[in-house]
């Protein structure tokens, strides 16, 4: 709002950013664009295919559809009608950023936090409460689940009912003036609470990651995306309840060490299979202990959680058909089969 009194008026900006990886226009059948010589070479009624190909670079961005951006690759089929409109018709297709966690040494650490406030009625003031948790490791793969433990201290009178916790992601996009955040919960658990003048375990909570970009959007400058586990301690009352977060990285290629493996830094992978060649099997455990995996389960692709999107843009017609409507797909590795460690 701008002005004062009857001078006052809404000023709406817009701030924008747009980023091109590629874009390249082959033609599959007649003049080549640009040609003007000669006429227009018809086609016959009938079945038609036209094979072509198009080699993707080495370093893109993984697919992605948010609420007010995307990274989104597409190929559009255009027929040319001479004196008509076109026929067009459109279709995405996901291009997957293999995003190692084998690589990262912070994958194998876990994340852990802690945080503490007390609590004020009137003039009175109350002893600490403290809040302390930790995941198992660092990194992940969707389909595998984050393990999150913790303690409440509650040094006051009021009641702790419950503890919580959930995977958030946050997307940050950045225009070339402002940057905007949205996070979107991906999936969360309930723990244990604490009396007053207590202290608790909050339990083991289980957090399941469903098929999600891969961390950090690498390759592209306008969106940002992280992952945290957000763990709360909630206090009866009008009380601001007690949080700690707990940054985790999401990855494509789970952490060999994970499955008997010793974790090697510049191996070779098939795109979507990673290389377990190197993995050592763990020794027979006779001690009745169930040993991890020598590999996990072979990754599928699954589409986003949250549904598609609308894919249509500025760029498109009326007469623009096909399917516009579209969710990227991301590896996951299903464990419903397969005991996870």
């Amino acid at each position: 709002t701008e002005g004062s009194g009857q001078n006052q008026r809404t000023v709406t900006e817009h701030y924008s950013a747009e980023e091109t990886y590629f874009d390249a226009t082959a033609t599959v059948w007649g003049k080549q664009t640009g040609d003007r010589a000669g006429d227009n070479p018809i086609l016959p009624p009938g079945y038609h295919e036209f094979p072509f190909r198009y080699q993707l670079g080495t370093v893109l961005p993984s697919s992605f559809e948010g609420g007010i951006g995307y990274v989104r690759y597409s190929i559009k089929g255009i027929i040319d009608r001479p004196w008509r409109f076109d026929h067009t018709t459109k279709c995405a297709f996901t291009v997957l950023d293999l995003y190692d966690l084998n690589l990262e040494p912070s994958a194998q650490m876990p994340s852990g936090n802690q945080n503490s406030k007390t609590l004020c009625c009137l003039c009175c003031k109350s002893g600490p409460i403290e809040l302390q948790a930790q995941t198992d490791r660092g990194g992940y793969c969707p389909g595998e689940q984050v393990v999150v433990r913790g303690s409440v201290e509650n040094n006051s009178n009021t009641l702790i009912y419950q503890t919580s916790a959930k995977i958030v992601q946050i997307v940050t996009y950045h225009s070339t003036r402002k940057s905007r955040s949205d996070y979107n919960t991906l999936s969360s658990a309930v723990g244990l609470g604490c009396r007053g003048r207590m202290s608790e375990n909050i339990g083991e909570l289980l957090l399941p990651i469903p098929p999600a970009p891969p961390s950090v959007l690498r390759h592209c400058s306008i969106i940002d995306i992280n992952y945290v586990i957000e763990v709360t301690a909630h206090i009866k009352g009008p009380h601001l309840n007690l949080k700690v977060a707990l940054p985790i990285i999401i990855g494509s290629i789970p952490l060999r060490s994970q499955y008997g493996g010793v974790p090697q830094t510049g191996y070779s992978t098939v795109p979507g299979m990673p290389d377990y060649s190197g993995a050592t099997a763990p020794l027979p455990d006779h001690s009745g202990a169930t040993a991890p995996p020598a590999f996990p389960p072979p990754p599928t692709y699954a589409e986003v959680a949250g549904g598609a999107a609308n894919i249509r843009d500025s760029h498109d017609s009326d007469y623009t058909m096909g399917q516009l409507t579209f969710a990227p797909k991301y590896t996951y590795y299903d464990w419903s089969q397969h005991p996870q460690p």
